[in-house]
């Protein structure tokens, strides 16, 4: 202590005006300096406390869409075949009117539900999207964590030290040996250098603990919307649920004479499209080609899979899943989305080809695939199956796109 004080003497008899002034802020800048660099960083950042567990996708569930039965049975023996014709050759102009508008109230019905069907499938590409990126998010916080929790051991191992060498004194006595200003300088920027690898050390800390807080935050925002999706994709099932009663109860409300003609006619149709479907296994179609390993040889042997909303496995098809099911078998990975699906392949200015995608509606609601000789082949709606028809019979086709696409080989997949 009396070498200290005999020191302390002599450097400040030695320094005088502009150089006690420089060196009284060099300490006070020093000493001040210290509590900061050590300080913990919890004290000025907010942390996940002790045993909290993060937000994790684990309670994030899709439903599974139900199957819809069809809405009219069909009886397609040759009785009923004959009835059914001779009952729509002794329909009134004033029925047939009556049909007439009712296929219109059924087919705004069916353009409402499909709509509804593909706002579904957008949100469940979304969701699954989200789910992705939370599980990134968690993978990130993990290794964050570890990180963190490095570099702060380094930080609290370096913080000991200083402790046990009483290092803040072996600095003042450094400072106060100086036997001149030049000297001083010198001793402060040797100070200097060793206070900025603790700061670097202290930064990166800091920088550690700053990244984990935002993709933490990240991840409970994904969360969030996550939640959000999951109720929205309920309510569509809810609606499509009901404007498939709504549907069947406009059925059931008809009068019996217009819903036998209504069956007379669905009978005749479903029973044409069988007769098409066939003549093209023949080979008696000359206008479609079906070339082994193309993407509608692979359509046409799907033909007869009932209608499933949401549905894109053989156990059945929506519009869009029925797509997205056939060029997978080709190489080519779509959305489950009509008015995503557009977005893909080349736009189609010319003739139509076989395997061009057809998108019907405003907004595009609706996706199919054209076969050859006017006709195309798509799950149409609740209650039919798979089928080839005209494409004459729609009057809202939107676009047309081309996939480069790869030869099917072997069975599907």
């Amino acid at each position: 202590m009396v070498a200290m004080n005999s020191a302390t003497h002599r450097i400040l008899s030695s320094l005088a005006g502009r150089g006690m002034i420089c060196f009284v802020l060099a300490v006070i800048l020093l000493f001040s300096s210290i509590p900061l660099l050590y300080a913990n960083p919890e004290d000025d950042t907010e942390s996940t406390q002790s045993g909290e567990v993060l937000p994790g996708a684990g309670s994030i569930t899709i439903d599974m869409a139900p199957e819809i039965e069809r809405l009219v049975e069909l009886d397609a023996s040759a009785a009923d075949t004959e009835e059914a014709r001779d009952l729509l050759a002794r329909a009134t102009s004033e029925q047939r009117a009556e049909l007439e508008e009712f296929y219109e109230q059924l087919d705004e019905l069916d353009r409402e539900t499909e709509i509804a069907v593909e706002e579904y499938n957008a949100a469940r590409m979304r969701l699954d999207h989200i789910v992705n990126s939370i599980e990134v998010s968690e993978q990130d916080i993990a290794i964050l964590e570890q990180a963190y929790l490095a570099q702060a051991g380094r930080l609290g191992e370096r913080a000991s030290e200083i402790y046990r060498s009483s290092r803040a004194d072996a600095l003042l006595v450094m400072i106060f040996e100086a036997e001149s200003f030049q000297d001083l300088l010198s001793r402060i920027e040797v100070i200097n250098q060793l206070i900025s690898v603790d700061s670097d050390l202290m930064a990166r800390v800091r920088d550690q603990r700053s990244r984990l807080e935002v993709v933490t935050q990240q991840l409970a925002m994904d969360e969030s919307e996550a939640a959000s999706l999951e109720f929205e994709m309920r309510a569509r099932m809810i609606e499509v649920t009901s404007r498939n009663e709504d549907r069947k109860q406009e059925l059931r409300d008809q009068n019996f004479a217009l819903l036998q003609l209504f069956e007379a006619e669905e009978l005749q149709r479903s029973l044409a499209e069988q007769e098409l479907a066939r003549s093209v296994d023949r080979g008696d179609h000359r206008d479609i080609d079906v070339v082994p390993g193309s993407p509608v040889e692979t359509a046409m042997a799907l033909r007869g899979i009932p209608y499933v909303w949401g549905g894109s496995s053989r156990r059945g098809f929506d519009c869009s899943g029925f797509i997205l099911y056939v060029f997978s078998q080709h190489g080519v990975d779509l959305p489950h989305h009509s008015g995503s699906q557009v977005l893909h392949g080349q736009r189609v200015t010319g003739n139509l080809e076989p395997g061009d995608l057809l998108f019907f509606g405003t907004p595009i609601h609706h996706v199919g695939m054209y076969v050859g000789g006017g006709y195309f082949i798509h799950s149409p709606r609740a209650g039919e199956v798979v089928t080839l028809r005209a494409l004459a019979s729609r009057s809202d086709m939107v676009a047309a796109r081309r996939l480069d696409w790869q030869p099917r080989e072997g069975a599907l997949r």
